[in-house]
């Protein structure tokens, strides 16, 4: 079938191509962009996805450590001695000097974690023991109380209303007689800006970490402003998903606590996630622009020029029909300003037609004598310089098989063709039969064995050229092509009365 441009002006068809070509690479090139742009931004989102992982088992495991740091103190010794004398003795002198001790043990405790901004005890009397460089990070004692009474002595987290920061808080059981008897309160409080700066340090995109916890937020950096119902994903596992908050699109990853009741979430604006993809968009787009008005003025101008000419050249052919026949022309096109020379050249032909009879038969014979004269001038270094380029290429492609046929069948044409004498030694004959015995046996491989037996002091006589190459081909062709076992051709030249002999 005739392409839809066949019967269009020279000019239009070079326009029309040209266009359409620029349309099919562009639409090429927003296909690619766009397909690469997707894994771009899948990769973006696994990333971010693995880095909150990442920080999420991280502050797990510090959290877990405040946990059982919590268990330690409400267990420890000395802690529920001192407790026990101030619930028993409130307001003695032994009481006082009592709860100094109980502070200095806290305190001790405290300092352990930089990021432990208090740590207080609520004995049975109500009265709060609070020691810690940030005593004001205090929780709601009725919240703690009721969360508590949920619980059978287990550690439970919760919000410092007000503040960005979170407390661990533990009933405090007597050990004394196992009695288990509730003696008071344990509130570990944390201030999580510098949990967060201590804990995630290596990733400072992480430290705009969200924690959330049955549906309230228990943390979240200085600048932002989140309500909870941004956070909708509750329950267990981890993962990504696109959400829309506040008229604004985000990327929100999310992973759930392995201990505890903790989510953990991390925020990225959808904006700097297509930011680079759009910039790259918008840089594709004006390229496009630039080529399409390239491509138009000059296809228009190239596809002048090319028809200019053609135009001339159908005028001259018509003054060929005229008589004057200073110009020709013998291709045969669509119908455009190439195909209108055609016919016009057909005119003339009808003219000249005799003299191209006339000349038919001496011009194949010219050619012929000048293809047998280009043949004779041929080089046989020509064809050994060949081979021995294909060798040479062939070893720095680590092509060992290549090289080798290439520089046996070089020595085997060089030791033919070079020698001109018709007697040669027969080491040089037996030269070609080994060169050629290389290149058959990586034809045949395994199935050609073939050995030789020659005394040193008879390889400098005198035979015809290729007197045994032609017995050991003979000898391969009518033998090994007609078996598929192993073919084994032993040469062997010996003397006997009448001469050597194979």
């Amino acid at each position: 079938m005739k392409p839809f441009y066949s019967n269009y002006r020279i000019k239009n068809k070079i326009f029309s191509v040209s266009l359409l070509l620029l349309m099919i690479f562009g639409l090429l090139g927003l296909v690619t962009f766009q397909y690469f742009t997707s894994l771009y931004e899948k990769r973006i989102y696994k990333e971010s996805a693995d880095m909150l992982q990442l920080s999420s088992s991280i502050v797990d495991k510090e959290l877990n450590l405040i946990e059982e740091l919590s268990f330690q103190v409400s267990t420890d010794t000395f802690v529920q001695n001192y407790l026990k004398k101030i619930n028993e003795n409130r307001f003695t002198f032994e009481s006082y000097d009592t709860k100094t001790r109980l502070l200095e043990r806290l305190l001790h405790y405290a300092s352990t974690r930089k990021y432990i901004a208090s740590m207080q005890i609520i004995d049975s009397h109500g009265d709060k023991h609070t020691t810690g460089f940030d005593t004001s990070l205090e929780n709601d004692e009725g919240k703690i109380r009721r969360v508590l009474s949920e619980t059978n002595g287990s550690n439970v987290w919760t919000k410092i209303d007000g503040e960005n920061g979170i407390s661990a808080a533990r009933t405090i059981r007597s050990k004394e007689n196992l009695s288990l008897n509730n003696i008071g309160t344990l509130i570990i409080s944390i201030d999580m800006d510098k949990f967060v700066e201590e804990t995630l340090n290596f990733s400072p995109e992480n430290k705009e970490m969200i924690i959330t916890s049955n549906h309230e937020i228990f943390y979240q950096s200085d600048e932002s402003n989140w309500e909870m119902n941004d956070f909708a994903v509750e329950g267990n596992g981890s993962g990504y998903m696109t959400t829309p908050i506040n008229g604004k699109e985000y990327l929100l990853t999310y992973a759930h606590s392995g201990f505890s009741q903790l989510t953990y979430h991390h925020l990225l604006p959808y904006d700097d996630v297509k930011k680079q993809t759009t910039a790259i968009k918008i840089i594709m787009i004006i390229c496009f622009v630039l080529m399409l008005s390239l491509t138009i003025l000059l296809s228009q101008r190239a596809a002048k020029n090319i028809s200019k000419p053609l135009e001339a050249l159908s005028s001259q052919m018509k003054r060929v029909e005229e008589g004057d026949f200073s110009e020709s022309l013998t291709n045969k096109y669509h119908n455009d300003e190439v195909g209108e020379l055609h016919d016009n050249f057909q005119l003339m032909l009808n003219r000249i037609n005799e003299l191209i009879k006339e000349n038919y038969t001496k011009q194949l014979m010219i050619q012929e004598t000048e293809y047998k004269a280009l043949q004779a001038q041929i080089n046989p270094h020509f064809l050994y310089n060949t081979l021995d380029s294909i060798n040479w290429l062939a070893k720095m492609h680590k092509q060992e098989k290549i090289s080798v046929m290439a520089d046996a069948l070089g020595n085997m044409m060089r030791n033919i063709i070079s020698k001109k004498d018709p007697t040669i030694t027969i080491k040089e004959e037996l030269e070609i039969v080994r060169n050629y015995i290389t290149i058959q046996k990586y034809r045949y491989d395994h199935r050609l064995n073939f050995t030789l037996s020659i005394l040193e002091n008879y390889e400098m006589g005198k035979i015809p050229k290729l007197s045994i190459q032609p017995i050991v081909e003979n000898a391969i062709q009518h033998g090994l092509e007609e078996m598929i076992d192993e073919c084994r051709i032993h040469l062997d030249i010996s003397e006997n009365e009448g001469g050597l002999s194979n």
